[in-house]
């Protein structure tokens, strides 16, 4: 697990509770219907794959690091651009943010995302299990064994 790993999933996790908090205290009352509804889709899309970025950080030891990469960067830019960009959309009219022309960004993001679960599901069926992986699981020392058979005797 890297610094950029954790530094990024500690912020997107902060931003998402943040902007939480602002769509169900201040933007809920304000927003029409349809825009709440992107604004919470970006949210939820957001959630979701920083706890993705966050489980797939502790997987450093199994996976390559060119993988996690790949799948870190897909995810990074789902968020920002899908998420990011439902949220920005959705609030416009409240904010001095507007994608206008460049709202074409909102489903390359989330491309990006469904990239992302596609490398997961090729690197999940490339996967190659080595006894290494779970070696401490299997440590007992054919010592005990035979001690623990001797005491049953």
């Amino acid at each position: 697990m890297t610094k950029k790993y954790l530094v990024t999933v500690g912020a997107f996790g902060f931003l998402a509770v943040v902007f939480g908090f602002i769509g169900d205290h201040i933007l809920k009352d304000k927003l029409v219907t349809e825009n709440l509804e992107s604004f919470n889709t970006g949210l939820q899309y957001m959630m979701y794959h920083t706890l993705a970025l966050l489980a797939l950080s502790f997987g450093h030891k199994m996976f390559s690091k060119s993988f996690l990469n790949v799948v870190y960067v897909l995810f990074f830019v789902g968020i920002v651009l899908f998420s990011f960009g439902l949220m920005i959309q959705a609030t416009s009219e409240y904010t001095a943010l507007s994608l206008g022309p460049m709202s074409f960004l909102i489903p390359m993001g989330g491309l990006s995302y469904m990239a992302g679960w596609i490398y997961i599901i090729y690197m999940g069926l490339s996967f190659k299990h080595t006894k290494s992986h779970h070696k401490h699981h299997h440590s007992r020392s054919s010592s005990s064994k035979s001690s623990i058979s001797e005491n049953n005797s």
